[in-house]
């Protein structure tokens, strides 16, 4: 007799997933060792039954009773840090986080939208109502990485929501994939707190990391010390930034700033006659841009 035929025995309700519709939510849901779905009717369980259950059987939630093959690999890989044997692992991966600011948009509609970002079925596992991750998987080297520029502007016409996304480095080693998804989180949150933009790679937070880890006693002594004749003026920040950002090429800035490239050059001198930091120079721009991401400016 089958565990399932002996189950069936001492909870009358019990059902698999090809009985009934896993969204049903008087249902509580398990998988068995060998993968197969299982509910039993909430009030024939009681807390002692439910741990009792949880010993040989893996409780899940609706949600994850869905997955598809693949999405079932990657949560027992990320999750329970189970690689399965007979799954066709990617030669290399990396993780696309998205974050959606209405949580009341249809998550099925938004999966399909992103399934159709690519030109095969991407694993793609939800984390609450609003955020998820995308495993964006490679199995040649013939296959086109799809770039994300422009796709938050497409999604959020059809969507009327803004979807942010973060993208981590490719891996090919599965055995990090806890450690970059983890990263992967802070980096995204890094970007939302700094409001960096829609489309976010984990080269863009690296210098927000080395602000993260400066101690606010330090950073308010630096801006005491260097910043505070123009900390006030915040025209003449905003066009620092601009320079550095554009390598120090005053042409290139001058003309994003949309300024004559002497007045720009006047700005960039009386930075460096107030502060005593020739930004000219690589170690004066590179203080100056991360204390300017600091200023939020």
């Amino acid at each position: 007799m089958s565990v399932i035929e002996q189950l069936k025995r001492i909870y009358p309700s019990l059902i698999t997933n090809k009985q009934e519709n896993m969204e049903n939510k008087n249902y509580h849901w398990f998988e068995t060792e060998d993968s197969e779905i299982i509910g039993i009717l909430d009030h024939e369980l009681d807390g002692h039954s439910s741990d009792l259950l949880s010993v040989f059987l893996t409780p899940i939630t609706s949600d994850e009773s869905v997955l598809s093959a693949r999405e079932k690999g990657w949560s027992k890989l990320l999750h329970k840090n189970k690689k399965k044997d007979d799954f066709q692992w990617p030669s290399s991966y990396r993780f696309v986080l998205f974050s959606i600011e209405d949580s009341s948009t249809d998550k099925s509609i938004i999966h399909e939208a992103f399934q159709s970002l690519f030109p095969q079925e991407m694993p793609i596992l939800w984390t609450s109502d609003r955020d998820g991750f995308i495993v964006e998987e490679v199995f040649s080297n013939q296959q086109e990485i799809l770039s994300f520029e422009g796709i938050p502007d497409v999604l959020m016409s059809d969507f009327y929501t803004k979807i942010h996304f973060f993208l981590s480095e490719f891996s090919e080693q599965l055995n990090e994939a806890n450690t970059i998804l983890e990263w992967s989180v802070k980096g995204a949150k890094i970007a939302k707190e700094h409001q960096l933009g829609a489309v976010i790679t984990y080269k863009d937070i690296i210098p927000y990391l080395y602000l993260e880890a400066l101690p606010s006693s330090e950073w308010n002594h630096i801006r005491r010390a260097i910043f505070s004749e123009i900390e006030e003026d915040t025209e003449l920040l905003q066009t620092i930034r601009i320079f550095l950002e554009a390598g120090s090429n005053a042409s290139l800035a001058a003309k994003r700033l949309y300024m004559h490239r002497n007045s720009l050059q006047y700005r960039v001198d009386k930075f460096i006659e107030k502060t005593g930091l020739d930004i000219k120079q690589f170690k004066g721009a590179v203080i100056t841009y991360l204390a300017l991401l600091q200023m939020d400016y």
